[in-house]
């Protein structure tokens, strides 16, 4: 629901900590701050961003990009409150697509990642609290199978754990305060590393938050370009053509190193 982003961002924030840093083997989203990998936040920006950049994020940036690249993705503001948090806290920590496609399955609908009317359709011939329950099963399950689970377990079993019983508080509007302020140290709070699965295919990484941005940006470049008319426009636009094919190329070779 619309106003529950306000509620349980402080508790997002505290699941993901401050600044880290860890080995790629521990935590494969690299440097990352409030929750906001370095990558995620090159594409925000649509530019390269030092690792110090990363680590002076501010709060209200990174509230900016939760809001556009993983609530609004997994439709938070349609989905009942409770499960929306539920399903927003899995997106941030693993990616949107994956938390889409396990509501999906769940719902069992058409598993493609993307949260649309017949997902919603579902969400409402079930129960929202046998909802988050499956869900947050579900998520532990598909945490306990990724090859970083022997350095987070604990962290990630107590993120899951908070985020259920937070939403199922949520979904029986029991309380609708506010979390209080956490204390942002990811370097002792394991529960923020990210949780990403081996998802190798183009589409799928074009759906991911980096894929979405760098397409934007490359569709608006490209119909600028096009405005115009003559030869060196043309060449211009193939130009820029062949580098998004390389850029998606990485994007996806990325995506499978992750």
């Amino acid at each position: 629901m619309k106003d529950t982003f306000q509620l349980i961002v402080l508790d997002l924030l505290g699941s993901e900590g401050g600044f880290a840093n860890r080995s790629r083997k521990a935590d494969p989203g690299g440097p990352t701050n409030l929750g906001i990998t370095q990558a995620i936040l090159e594409a925000w920006r649509g530019r390269p961003v030092s690792v110090e950049e990363v680590k002076n994020l501010s709060r209200e940036e990174a509230l900016k990009i939760y809001r556009a690249q993983y609530w609004d993705s997994v439709k938070g503001d349609q989905l009942p409150r409770g499960l929306d948090y539920a399903v927003f806290d899995f997106a941030v920590n693993s990616g949107p697509v994956r938390a889409a496609k396990t509501l999906q399955k769940i719902l069992k609908v058409k598993v493609d990642g993307v949260i649309g009317l017949k997902t919603l359709r579902a969400v409402k011939a079930h129960t929202v609290t046998s909802l988050i329950n499956l869900l947050c099963a579900a998520r532990l399950k598909f945490m306990k199978r990724l090859k970083n689970w022997q350095f987070n377990k604990n962290g990630w079993s107590r993120r899951v754990r908070h985020v259920q019983e937070r939403s199922l508080e949520l979904a029986s509007n029991v309380t609708l305060k506010r979390a209080p302020m956490p204390v942002l140290d990811a370097q002792v709070n394991e529960q923020g590393a990210k949780a990403l699965d081996e998802e190798t295919s183009a589409f799928s990484a074009w759906l991911s938050p980096d894929g979405i941005t760098r397409a934007s940006m490359a569709a608006s470049g490209l119909s600028g370009i096009l405005a115009g008319s003559g030869p060196l426009q043309w060449a211009f636009a193939l130009a820029l053509v062949v580098s998004v094919g390389v850029a998606g190329y990485l994007l996806i070779t990325k995506e499978r190193a992750a």
